[in-house]
């Protein structure tokens, strides 16, 4: 467990040492292209560079760590779990959006800086594309990993998932982020693949960012789609649920069967 706490810590100050380093280049930026320099401006600017700097950092980091070397959790699984892991996005982001308009009274803390980054395609391929990798080497290809070299599968699967939603600092995400954890999580386990977690994370914000900007008016799917509609593609949408999860367990399960760490697991610090 004190591996992943540590890992879970490191990603904190990555995190900050990312936005930190942003702020002189957005400045020096801002100089070379208006001759001026605004503080206040560019601490709202550095979202996007700050996560851009985070992302190679942890990137450098995993990799010194050896983390990203296990070549085993890159190699995809077969194209029918792909599928059914593709059907479960959008199913359960359908229940998912109900049960968080059930908690409407939670607080979005980075609203402002989620749009921001939507306004331009850097911030938008990091939305959609290099965040959710990120997430995944971070919480499932390392966090994760250590978890079960110590711990059950049901503890690992508990604890990685708490970690990711307190990772986003944000009431909001954080409720929404620990079943997607739990879930993701259940993936990595079955399979000690990264493959369909990515697939799963980058469905699911590329979904939710082409609704957001192709219906930046609508607050919701009920109002999107009537009242009517919206119970009836809510009630299908839970029974896909479940028959996605028991078709995607009926598969072989690499966890289940048992899984090894290579020599040069075994050669890291133990917790």
């Amino acid at each position: 467990m004190k591996a992943s706490i540590k890992l879970f810590f490191i990603y904190i100050v990555l995190n900050l040492l990312g936005s930190l380093a942003a702020v002189p280049l957005v400045l020096v930026w801002q100089f070379v292209t208006t001759g001026t320099v605004d503080a206040e401006t560019a601490g709202a600017q550095t979202f996007v560079p700050g996560s851009l700097l985070f992302m190679f950092f942890t990137v450098w980091y995993l990799w010194k760590q050896r983390y990203l070397d296990d070549y085993r959790q890159y190699v995809p699984t077969s194209a029918g779990y792909l599928a059914w892991t593709a059907l479960l996005v959008l199913t359960v982001g359908i229940v998912m959006e109900w049960v968080m308009g059930l908690l409407s009274f939670l607080p979005d803390w980075f609203e402002q800086d989620f749009d921001q980054m939507r306004d331009n395609w850097v911030g938008i391929l990091y939305i959609c594309l290099l965040g959710p990798v990120l997430e995944e080497l971070v919480f499932r290809g390392a966090i994760m990993r250590e978890l079960l070299r110590r711990n059950r599968p049901w503890v690992a699967i508990a604890a990685s998932a708490l970690l990711f939603g307190l990772i986003h600092f944000n009431p909001v995400q954080t409720v929404n982020a620990i079943p997607l954890g739990i879930l993701l999580a259940w993936l990595y386990w079955r399979t000690r693949s990264l493959v369909p977690g990515i697939v799963y994370h980058v469905l699911h914000n590329s979904l939710a960012t082409w609704l957001t900007l192709r219906y930046p008016d609508v607050e919701t799917l009920r109002d999107l789609w009537g009242p009517d509609v919206h119970t009836a593609v809510l009630c299908g949408s839970a029974v896909v649920v479940l028959a996605a999860l028991w078709r995607l367990s009926r598969y072989p399960a690499t966890g289940e069967a048992g899984w090894l760490p290579t020599t040069k697991e075994t050669d890291k610090t133990t917790d």
